[in-house]
């Protein structure tokens, strides 16, 4: 499928879930259902308020996401002379995608990792030494399109809105299955996207095995083993249901690419 239909797919996905437990909270408030037996009851003044409730928590939502500086934090900004075949990939990038080239910045780190966050509200992708001293080009292309394709998707601001709707409406279960679900399907459009523009599946797949084998080997290494295991964060983590789990694990993530590869 085109990028842009599989982006616009999964936008319509992500806006129709996110919905749902802000609906379904702002009628419960309300003191009606929407849906009683067969019959569709309109309240006239209640919809009226529920709608002005609505419409004022979302300009909330959407004013704290546009001014709040989530993910801030510092990473040395470079340039095409420092490193020039990773500027060279990512200008080709950019232009498959039909974006403008974001900054580039290194973040002093042991592990190989590349991410993307907002300064002063510009995008900034922001890479590792490790993760390009571990990957081939190709490898590493796939994992820059991956990065690349957040921003293009403006996922960095749908990540901030299902986070403030998750916390507005905390205390709806559903939004605490649905956030967490959209994330993750955030995450297998970006791999989508870099396999597609890339037409190697198979290298992002390897990218990601190299990448959590180094991670865990590090780990291995950097703690001793006479800790508890459940003092560390990524250790915590993996023990969390899956359902709650923003990001999809490396399996599922690389058994869809292989699929992919496979078609």
């Amino acid at each position: 499928m085109n990028p842009d239909r599989r982006k616009l797919c999964y936008d319509f996905k992500a806006f129709v879930l996110l919905a749902i437990p802000v609906i379904i909270t702002l009628s419960k408030l309300s003191g009606h259902e929407f849906i009683e037996g067969n019959d569709f009851e309109m309240f006239p003044f209640d919809l009226k308020i529920l709608l002005l409730a609505a419409g004022t928590i979302v300009g909330i939502l959407f004013f704290l996401m546009k001014y709040s500086r989530f993910n801030d934090m510092t990473a040395r900004i470079t340039s095409h002379k420092e490193f020039p075949e990773v500027f060279t990939i990512i200008e080709k990038l950019c232009n498959k995608l039909k974006m403008d080239i974001p900054q580039v910045g290194f973040l002093d780190s042991s592990i190989p990792n590349a991410f993307v966050y907002k300064r002063n509200k510009k995008p900034v992708l922001v890479l590792t030494i490790p993760l390009i001293e571990i990957l081939d080009n190709k490898e590493l292309e796939t994992v820059l399109a991956h990065e690349l394709t957040h921003i293009k998707n403006c996922d960095l601001e749908l990540r901030k809105f299902g986070l403030l709707v998750r916390f507005a409406f905390f205390l709806n279960p559903l939004v605490h299955l649905i956030e967490p679900f959209i994330s993750r399907s955030r995450e297998y459009l970006a791999d989508e996207t870099a396999a597609w523009i890339t037409s190697a599946p198979g290298k992002l797949a390897s990218a990601l095995l190299k990448v959590e084998d180094y991670t865990f080997s590090y780990n291995t290494r950097k703690f001793p083993a006479s800790v508890p295991p459940d003092v560390f964060f990524f250790e915590c983590r993996s023990c969390a249901p899956y359902i709650f789990s923003r990001c999809p694990s490396t399996e599922n993530r690389v058994r869809r690419l292989l699929l992919m590869k496979s078609q």
